[in-house]
């Protein structure tokens, strides 16, 4: 689940890291009145959207021809027409897809003047299913070391003499080092104790008038977790979600919208990464991953696969599954039940390995739907590629 750039500062504030002051806008007369609170000759306006490359974004509906989600102003009357170009356009980023996301409301920041700038991320890598900090001087001057990374033992803490040598690396200047190690300290903390896949200040800068503070930040909460927590669960922005996801957290399983063509369905993240890097390898794009969890019903395989059938992108689906508490012929029976209710043109190929595999696979045989059935993932994934480059 992701929060808003506002949300993760409310949340870095709350565990003693600097930011600067900064109020949520959603009508371009309000965002003036928030430059005025903050007081000051200059604002920075930034569109509130689920993308951390909101800078690097353009306005669809602008005529002006606006570019970037985050905008600066140097009087009260520059930051009320800088939000009026923003609110309730499409910014269109890298990472939103050429549909883009809807901007309902903009953060009104003081602007500041930088020295140096670091980036700070503590995340889970589930290629490798490691949790790993990174630390990079992201200013641009060439002459200093630039990046240390390092694997975390999440049993132990981090202590300030550890964290202190790991921004040493990157050459942080000295009087600010101890003030860096405790905020990855404290990046740490929300990491273990909101259950977060990562958690990201990007950048970290020194100012001129030596504030140290963060620019912009970045968390990422696991969806299965977050419901403990009801300070997270509030600020969940259902708007901000596409129906694809909207259904998924209706239903219980995660789903990934990606850029290619194949839908992808399977059980468990390390299937799930396994799933993608053997597409990767073998030429192919994913459009998407679903993971039906561990213990998916009838309901939710047939939800999952109508799912995945709805994305206009994919032109083929793969189902990948290892029966462990799932069983393969609960998820045959889920395959069947969406097929008969939809029309399907297009390769869907399954392999099916584990509890009841054989019963499902072949329930899958005699239901006469064309479905390909495959024994091993190597074999599935080769033939999904193929069978969609021959209907391109």
């Amino acid at each position: 689940m992701n929060i808003h750039e506002y949300q993760a500062k409310k949340i870095f504030s709350q565990y003693d890291i600097p930011i600067l002051k900064g109020y949520v806008a959603y009508t371009p007369q309000e965002a003036r009145r928030c430059a005025e609170k903050i007081g000051g000759n200059k604002w920075a306006i930034k569109a509130q959207i689920h993308s951390n490359v909101r800078g690097q974004g353009s306005f669809i509906e602008t005529d002006a021809g606006i570019k970037g989600g985050i905008r600066f102003a140097s009087t009260p009357d520059g930051v009320e027409q800088e939000a009026k170009n923003m609110l309730l356009k499409t910014l269109v980023t890298p990472l939103t897809g050429s549909e883009g996301q809807e901007v309902k409301k903009v953060y009104i920041e003081e602007y500041v003047d930088i020295t140096f700038a670091y980036s700070i991320s503590i995340y889970i890598d589930f290629s490798v299913e490691k949790v790993f900090v990174s630390i990079q001087d992201v200013t641009g001057n060439k002459q200093r070391p630039k990046y240390y990374m390092t694997e975390l033992d999440i049993n132990k803490k981090i202590t300030i003499v550890k964290a202190v040598s790991w921004v040493t690396r990157i050459g942080l200047p000295t009087k600010y080092r101890t003030k860096a190690a405790k905020i990855i300290q404290k990046m740490y903390e929300i990491f273990k104790t909101y259950s977060a896949f990562r958690v990201d200040i990007n950048p970290l800068v020194i100012t001129q008038d030596n504030r140290f503070v963060v620019l912009d930040g970045k968390i990422v909460f696991d969806p299965d977790s977050v419901a403990k927590y009801k300070e997270i669960t509030c600020m969940r922005d259902v708007e901000e979600e596409t129906p694809s996801q909207i259904k998924a957290r209706l239903n219980n399983f995660r789903y990934v919208k990606l850029d290619g063509n194949i839908g992808c369905i399977i059980n468990g993240s390390g299937l799930g990464m396994a799933t993608l890097d053997l597409i990767h390898l073998y030429g192919g794009k994913a459009a998407c991953i679903l993971d039906l969890g561990a213990e998916p019903t009838k309901e939710t395989v047939t939800n999952a696969f109508k799912t995945i059938l709805s994305e206009p992108n994919v032109e083929g689906v793969l189902i990948n599954i290892f029966g462990g508490s799932s069983r393969c012929d609960i998820i045959a029976e889920g395959l069947i039940a969406a097929s008969r209710e939809i029309s399907i043109g297009m390769p869907l190929v399954v392999r099916m390995d584990g509890t009841n595999a054989q019963i499902g696979c072949r329930l899958l045989f005699e239901s006469g739907l064309p479905f390909i059935v495959k024994q091993s993932m190597d074999e599935a994934v080769r033939v999904i590629i193929q069978s969609v480059q021959e209907i391109v």
